[in-house]
């Protein structure tokens, strides 16, 4: 998430100047970001499970 300050509508990914649609746990961002950042938290999710069941 971007530490400087947005604009009202403004997408908070960095070097991203895109509208926001989205909330996120990384901010307001737009559509695009929303579903990259999605992806990263399925795999991380996906990752998180994977461990899980190798360490049983």
């Amino acid at each position: 998430m971007s530490l400087e300050l947005a604009r009202i509508g403004e997408c908070d990914t960095p070097l991203c100047e895109d509208d926001a649609e989205t909330i996120t746990p990384e901010g307001y961002v737009c559509s695009s970001c929303a579903s990259e950042i999605a992806a990263e938290y399925d795999q991380a999710s996906e990752r998180n499970h994977t461990e899980q069941r190798a360490s049983r």
